[in-house]
């Protein structure tokens, strides 16, 4: 048996990551609130690279988010947060020319709280997934749903989290649909 060994020095990896549509890196410093983006990540989102590599609280980071999308990512980072969670949500920059996403991980120290992020930022503006109207809204409530989710657990309330699996069902259904194509019935 053989083993495939991938060998790439630093050029290969950044076109292979720029191929992949990876922008940039990000960190948060949950404790500190402080947001740290590589260079090309803060200039797709219209921030000033120097001041985004010494790191900026959370909410200069919702500067560089259109502002139609800056409650929504807000909210799910919110919820990526408390739930210790994935995160991947889809937003169009402030000077609206492209489509983002952030994608990544929230870590926890040893007593399980909530402690650091980490993850890269995708450019989806040619994927055409978020300029179809139905389906960006689709794609948002999906992320409203996801955010949700992580929440209602700390709640402890079974019937409303029966609710809610539901609605992310029906949502899931939908987004299936317009990732089909089709406008015909649903398939179960």
């Amino acid at each position: 048996m053989s083993r495939l060994t991938l060998a790439a020095d630093g050029d290969d990896m950044q076109a292979a990551l720029a191929a992949s549509g990876v922008v940039g890196l990000w960190t948060y410093d949950i404790r500190a609130d402080r947001v740290v983006l590589s260079g090309e990540l803060a200039q797709e989102l219209g921030l000033d690279p120097a001041r985004t590599a010494s790191g900026l609280p959370l909410e200069g980071l919702l500067d560089g988010i259109h502002c139609e999308d800056r409650a929504r990512v807000e909210n799910v980072l919110h919820a990526a947060i408390v739930g210790a969670t994935p995160l991947d949500v889809a937003f169009r920059t402030a000077r609206g020319g492209r489509t983002l996403s952030l994608r990544g991980r929230i870590e926890c120290d040893g007593t399980g709280q909530p402690r650091h992020g980490r993850g890269i930022a995708l450019d989806l503006t040619h994927e055409g997934g978020l300029d179809r109207p139905a389906q960006h809204a689709v794609n948002r409530m999906a992320e409203h749903a996801i955010a949700l989710h992580g929440l209602v657990g700390h709640l402890h309330h079974p019937a409303l989290a029966r609710l809610l699996d539901g609605l992310m069902r029906e949502i899931g259904h939908e987004l299936a649909r317009h990732l089909q194509g089709t406008t015909g019935e649903r398939r179960h």
